[in-house]
């Protein structure tokens, strides 16, 4: 029912209550005389314009990428999720070749769930665009099965195909260039990319033999057969390509 037939029945609910108080208690002519001055109408009740406030976020339980992470969420709705005092604006996060990009710290202080989170916006810190996790030990996981300290070998056995990856020691060392097709790679229509980077093993020895340099090299090389077990999962992100959120 719209507006204009609610206040019309209220409207007519008022007039016939008067009758009936009219019929029920027949007046005298004085009552009659103090009747009839108007009667005041009632003030209008205002309508509240305010925008309704966003659904409160449940806390995260988790530590699963991308997990309740994605491009539209800011600095409030990340308070909610992991906590007001885990949430920290940080002015220098690392970024590609030196440079310092402004953005947000998650756990700052615990390197067992620190994460850094990047944004299409970095002033106004809206449009989250990358997050990354790279400390030893991390609970943070991709929601494929990847995690922070995984050999070579089983990341290679759990994509089911071997993978090429850049070769350590700079810039962009280690990072997975291409899965081959196999069981991790990107999905048609994902709007969410995993990300994993190769780093040395936590064992292996200072001479030990593996790709090194700017060039792309695979899993299955024949030149290092001992890289299953000399490289593991250093790096950790996910990234939302193709989004505009701001």
């Amino acid at each position: 029912m719209n507006l204009a037939r609610l206040t019309l029945a209220a409207a007519l609910a008022l007039v016939l209550a008067g009758c009936e108080r009219e019929a029920a208690a027949p007046t005298t002519p004085a009552e009659n005389t103090a009747s009839a001055a108007p009667a005041t109408a009632a003030a209008p009740t205002p309508q509240s314009t305010d925008t309704p406030a966003p659904p409160a976020l449940a806390p995260a339980s988790d530590y699963v990428l991308p997990g309740a992470l994605a491009p539209d969420l800011g600095v409030d709705q990340l308070r909610q999720l992991f906590g007001a005092g885990n949430v920290a604006i940080d002015e220098r996060l690392p970024g590609a070749e030196g440079a310092e990009i402004r953005g947000v710290r998650l756990f700052g202080a615990d390197p067992t769930r620190r994460a850094r989170l990047y944004f299409q916006d970095s002033q106004t810190l809206r449009g989250l665009s990358l997050v990354v996790v790279d400390d030893p030990g991390s609970r943070w996981r991709l929601d494929n099965g990847v995690a922070i300290g995984l050999p070579l070998a089983e990341l290679v056995r759990l994509n089911g195909k071997p993978l090429r990856f850049y070769g350590l020691d700079w810039d962009y060392g280690g990072i997975v260039t291409d899965w081959n097709g196999g069981a991790l790679a990107p999905k048609d229509g994902d709007p969410v990319r995993r990300n994993a980077r190769l780093g040395w093993a936590d064992d292996a020895p200072a001479n030990a033999a593996a790709p090194v340099g700017d060039g792309e090299f695979s899993s299955d090389d024949p030149r290092y057969p001992k890289q299953g077990a000399l490289l593991q999962v250093g790096e950790l992100s996910v990234s939302f390509p193709g989004e505009d959120d701001l």
